[in-house]
């Protein structure tokens, strides 16, 4: 019957991007740092001024001189407004020559994309003698939300995508020599993924968008990487960082459902899908002016192309897919500076370019990225000798992505979406004496 083949279809063409769910560069998330935020990340892998250098590259642990605490706060608040432009039904056959139909829906509120997300960091470095520093971090390395009107004209692309990751990282900095520090840690990864969209029932009789059904995917996994990396100190003033997060292989496991408007489940069935979150490898330089000022800069390179395609299969076989991502390998460029005020203010900025891993020809409404200019101002106030308050402010600037997506049942969406991101942190370290 039609209507199996085109829920099929629907429902699987809607889960290509399971692991696609953050505007930019991909689906990782860098706020990793509060104090890392004011300066766009510049540096991170050479700075070592706090616990998220166990995120960021673990030889800086040995920068760190007392035990610390560290537990901090981003809020990352994209927005996003689609500007519909001919999205259509392209008739495959069968639909009563309904070819052209526009696919209805609201183009106001609701139909964004984007959705505020909390994402929480906690570091604990604990100094074991001159020589050898332990560290502990959690953290949230990739994710982000799209949420969609289940009326909006892409309802059957693409309503809610919702990806978790929970990292628990314990690390340990080794000083080799006065010049030489390295640095290794152990990843151990939790995922988890939620995606939802329409799907189109009407074109059971041959007419699209007569009738709307619901398809939601579930899945998660346990897994494990590892990162590591070196410090040197080419002179007292200036220090460089190499650093490597490994990939991470992930084997999802879940549900895939579909129901009627009323209810009445039409597909219930388990779900598997393999994915890599990708390696990434950093270059990075710290520098003191003098005093009071500093200056970091890097240059970060992501294995995105490990996106080459996406494999989901299922019991029943409702939900299984092949289908092409042919995502590209990115680099992110950052510069940024400090500026210390006096004992209990130092100021910070900075500017970054990221790229994007999407061609516009693979653009999908679960990801509607593009490459990101980043601006960021921040401060420290040291409220005593061992409490400092961070916070950190970037806003993004994303080139307005267009769409043209159409799936095998015949259904183009097309527009262009204005897209920025507003990112906010705060943290509390305490220096434990």
């Amino acid at each position: 019957m039609r209507v199996s083949k085109l829920v099929k279809l629907t429902a699987i063409l809607g889960s290509t991007t399971f692991c696609s769910l953050a505007y930019g560069s991909g689906f990782a998330i860098q706020e990793q740092s509060i104090t890392g935020l004011g300066r766009a990340f510049a540096g991170s892998a050479a700075v070592a001024e706090d616990g998220s250098t166990i995120f960021f590259n673990p030889a800086g642990l040995t920068q760190l001189k007392q035990r610390e605490v560290d537990a901090a706060m981003n809020i990352i608040l994209p927005q996003s407004d689609f500007n519909n432009s001919g999205s259509r039904v392209v008739d495959l056959g069968g639909f009563n020559g309904l070819s052209g139909q526009p696919l209805t829906g609201n183009d106001g509120s609701g139909s964004e994309g984007g959705k505020e997300a909390f994402v929480p960091n906690f570091y604990y470095v604990h100094p074991l003698n001159d020589s050898t520093v332990l560290g502990f971090g959690v953290n949230a390395p990739f994710g982000l939300v799209t949420d969609y009107s289940e009326t909006w004209p892409g309802r059957y692309h693409a309503v809610t995508s919702d990806m978790l990751t929970l990292n628990f990282n314990p690390s340990v900095g080794y000083k080799v020599s006065d010049k030489l520090s390295v640095g290794f840690g152990i990843s151990l990864q939790y995922i988890e993924v939620q995606l939802t969209q329409m799907a189109d029932l009407g074109a059971q009789g041959g007419f699209p968008q007569a009738a709307d059904g619901k398809i939601r995917l579930e899945g998660d996994d346990w897994s494990w990487g590892y990162n590591l990396g070196l410090t040197y100190q080419i002179q007292p003033a200036t220090r460089i960082g190499i650093a490597y997060r490994s990939k991470i292989s992930h084997g999802l496991e879940g549900d895939g459902k579909l129901w009627t408007s009323t209810g009445t489940k039409l597909a219930d069935q388990n779900i598997k899908a393999d994915i890599d979150l990708p390696e990434n490898l950093s270059l990075a330089v710290h520098h003191q002016l003098n005093t009071q000022w500093a200056i970091s800069a890097d240059i970060s390179w992501t294995r995105w192309d490990r996106f080459q395609e996406l494999n989901i299969k299922s019991t029943g076989g409702t939900f299984d897919l092949v289908k092409p991502e042919k995502w590209h390998n990115t680099v992110r460029y950052g510069l940024g500076v400090d500026y210390q005020y006096n004992d209990k203010w130092t100021f910070r900025s900075g500017i970054a370019y990221d790229e994007t891993p999407i061609s516009n020809e693979f653009r999908t409404a679960r990801i509607p990225g593009n490459d990101r200019k980043w601006i960021s101002i921040g401060a420290s106030y040291n409220v005593s000798d061992e409490i400092i308050i961070d916070a950190g402010y970037s806003h993004l600037f994303i080139s307005d992505p267009k769409i043209n997506e159409i799936d095998s049942n015949g259904y183009v969406l097309a527009g262009e979406y204005d897209a920025s991101v507003d990112l906010l942190g705060i943290q509390l370290r305490w220096l434990i004496p």
